[in-house]
């Protein structure tokens, strides 16, 4: 048993139906040369067969009396790979608008809390012979630089290297408390010293990357978005899209006025949000506000498990 820090148990409570709060990363690949046509089948079985060295995705979380009703992690004494991976086609014409759909039902649905919070998807039926994984992680488990992370680990420059891999069959070192079992005085004291440091060392974290934004006049307040057709109730239903663009484009646009990638994207999505907007004669006469992650992480940090990350209100 392992207490689930409380920024991490965070993204737990706030979940409903209409609000997931598990993350995805949809990868397309080619085959390898002379892959045949059970290649992504024989693949399959491959990831089927490879241990799990990862504890994080064996684990399942738990609310008990024992941790006061806090989240905490547990392993899952069932567990069933073939369950969490699965091996999917999507229907003719097998374009990318037939991998969105699909991946947009996939993406809809809510991690079973009675299992460990994670899938994946390979994906064939392309037409063009490629084929596509499609991961989905509770946010519980990892925050978007870790997840990255985790799959940027998977992959290999070797072009002779042609088998799949995933995250979970790599060993990653993690650190967490492991109190012993009861209600002791000293495990309450130690339980109450994690919830404390651990809120204070978050927030601190935060606060220094919001001051920064100000002064940077980047930033602003919360209750200061304009009314827009955006500002409304949503459901649980998720619609994935995708859109491509020349990374060095987009670096020649950071170096030339010195600022970072993140300022470039921002600045790419409010114009074609204020262009969507005044084609449907909807624009808001004050800027949109955007809720922008950031990420807490050292670069050591980079692949650890758990949430290490802020929010800011950026004006667009």
């Amino acid at each position: 048993m392992a207490l689930m820090p409380p920024q991490d148990a965070m993204f737990l409570y706030a979940e409903r139906r209409q609000q997931p709060t598990h993350v995805g990363g949809l990868q397309l690949f080619t085959t390898p040369e002379g892959a045949g046509p059970d290649w992504l089948s024989e693949q399959y079985w491959k990831v089927l067969e490879q241990p799990v060295t990862d504890r994080r995705f064996t684990r399942r979380a738990r609310r008990s009396p024992t941790a006061l009703g806090q989240w905490e992690w547990v392993d899952d004494d069932a567990f069933d790979a073939e369950y969490h991976v699965r091996h999917s086609a999507i229907a003719r014409p097998g374009r990318i608008r037939e991998l969105l759909a699909l991946t947009s039902r996939l993406h809809g649905n809510l991690l079973d809390r009675r299992r460990p919070l994670w899938e994946a998807n390979l994906i064939e039926g392309l037409d063009d012979g490629r084929f596509a994984v499609y991961t989905k992680v509770h946010h519980a488990m990892v925050d978007g630089v870790a997840a990255m992370r985790l799959l940027q680990d998977t992959l290999s420059e070797d072009p002779d290297d042609r088998d799949v891999r995933m995250p979970w069959s790599r060993e990653i070192e993690e650190k967490e408390s492991r109190p012993g079992p009861g209600l002791s005085p000293s495990r309450l004291f130690q339980m109450g010293y994690d919830v404390i440091s651990d809120a204070f060392g978050v927030t601190a974290a935060t606060v220094t990357s919001i001051l920064r934004s100000l002064e940077e006049e980047a930033a602003t307040l919360p209750f200061q978005a304009p009314n827009s057709m955006l500002n409304v109730p949503i459901t649980g239903a998720r619609r994935f899209a995708a859109q491509s663009y020349e990374i060095d484009r987009m670096l020649a646009v950071k170096n030339a006025l010195g600022i970072t990638i993140n300022d470039v994207v921002l600045a790419m999505s409010a114009g074609a949000l204020r262009n969507h907007l005044l084609d449907l004669d909807a624009l808001p006469d004050k800027p949109l506000i955007a809720m922008v992650p950031v990420s807490l992480r050292s670069a050591d940090e980079a692949g650890a498990g758990g949430n290490s990350v802020g929010l800011i209100l950026c004006n667009l």
